[in-house]
């Protein structure tokens, strides 16, 4: 289990779960989808939690659709 504090990026004011949905729709890199949105880039104190969610949900996605 991951501890997260962080749900969004406080700079920009952009939720990490508005990045992993754009992240879903156009498969572009986690970090490129979050600077385009203004995110992860003035003070990056978000980007390890960010990191961590999108990944932990990503993974999850992926596990969901397996058919083991």
């Amino acid at each position: 289990m991951i501890l997260r504090t962080m749900i969004k990026c406080h700079c920009a004011e952009v939720f990490f779960e508005t990045i992993l949905n754009v992240v879903k729709e156009t498969n572009r890199p986690i970090l490129e989808v979050a600077r385009e949105m203004g995110a992860a880039d003035t003070c990056t104190a978000c980007v390890p939690d960010m990191l961590a969610f999108i990944e932990q949900e990503l993974e999850g996605q992926l596990a969901g659709n397996s058919n083991h």
